[in-house]
């Protein structure tokens, strides 16, 4: 018979199953093989990523992140700022001044900010005043206007405020310039002396908060001269208590304690009508968080991490506080480290 011919063409078919069987085979042998490999892939690869530990691969930033805050708020404000670090608690919050109510007295409703209005009692309003028109105080015997800020939960003066107006003398009595709720304020004492004060929290026998007695600062006789308008600010950041008069330091006094909580309302004014002058672009601002951060279980501050890092109006270091530029640590479980630097311009790295 003819090669090729239908006796041939069997063991061609046969050998043909066989070879595709062979490939079937082999590909099913592929396949487990692949399947083997990705299992051992992902099993190694499930326990790499249970090992790693990214909140403490993001401490440095997270911590970085918080002081330029600080410091950040400090430059826009251009008021001092400030970053509290509790090591024990793994935590840290970023403070600056946010302004809590502004008035310029250009109608009789006293419109202010945030939709804080008041109302006259007494007082007037005249033209010649620091910003267009002012308000006058001690014309009549009982001449003080009042806002209510007392319910307003933005008026929290718990961790410090910064009070700034323009005030103008008439005459050198003494007498109280303004109220902020009872919790602090500001008078003149005769002579052209100013003289600011603030009720600390302390805690009393029983353990409960309670108001402490006033705690006054104030500048030297002719600080102010009656007839000129003046820049006049009292800030306070549970470290110093300052007193301001166009922009040159006038007075301080070391206080650490809170701020007492508001009483009344913000009063402008005497209402015995013992002061006699003008009050004009007046603006209260409180400390306030405005943000804050805890470590993860696995990191902790080292030994030496400041309790406070404080900025000045510029952003800088304060360099009352900080004489050089700042450094500690971030300690891992693992013993590894990571340092957090902080210059004297503020530049944090």
């Amino acid at each position: 018979m003819r090669p090729g011919g239908p006796h041939s063409a069997r063991p061609t078919s046969a050998r043909r199953t066989r070879a595709a069987g062979a490939v079937r085979g082999m590909t099913l042998f592929e396949l487990m093989l692949v399947m083997v490999l990705i299992g051992l892939l992902l099993g190694l690869g499930v326990g790499v990523f249970a090992s790693l530990d990214f909140g403490k691969r993001a401490a440095l930033s997270l911590v970085q992140n918080v002081v330029r805050s600080a410091r950040n708020s400090a430059v826009a404000r251009a008021a001092p700022a400030r970053v509290r670090i509790d090591a024990a608690a793994g935590t840290l919050v970023a403070e600056a001044l946010d302004v809590a109510g502004t008035w310029r007295f250009e109608g009789e409703r006293l419109e202010g900010a945030f939709g804080l209005d008041g109302r006259l009692a007494g007082a007037e309003l005249v033209d010649d005043g620091y910003l267009g028109r002012a308000l006058a105080l001690g014309s009549a015997r009982a001449s003080y206007a009042e806002i209510g800020v007392q319910s307003d939960a933005g008026f929290d003066l718990y961790h410090g405020f910064a009070i700034e107006c323009a005030l103008r003398l008439v005459g050198t009595a003494s007498g109280g310039v303004l109220s902020v709720g009872g919790a602090a304020g500001l008078a003149v004492g005769g002579a052209g002396a100013l003289r600011a004060w603030l009720v600390p929290e302390v805690v009393g026998a029983s353990g409960e908060p309670r108001s402490g007695g006033r705690i006054y600062v104030e500048s030297p006789p002719g600080t102010l001269t009656p007839g000129r308008w003046q820049r006049v600010r009292f800030e306070y950041d549970r470290r110093l208590a300052r007193l301001y008069v166009d922009g040159i330091e006038a007075a301080r006094t070391e206080e650490v304690a809170p701020v007492w909580r508001l009483e009344g309302p913000l009063t402008l004014g005497d209402p015995r009508g013992s002061f006699q002058g003008a009050l004009d672009d007046l603006v209260v601002a409180v400390v306030a968080a405005s943000e804050g951060a805890s470590l993860p279980d696995s990191v902790q501050f080292g030994p030496g991490t400041p309790a406070e890092i404080l900025f000045d109006a510029r952003g800088h270091l304060d360099r009352e506080v900080h004489v050089q530029p700042l450094a500690f640590q971030l300690l891992f479980d693992d013993g590894g480290a990571q340092t957090v630097h902080v210059g004297l311009y503020g530049t944090v790295y």
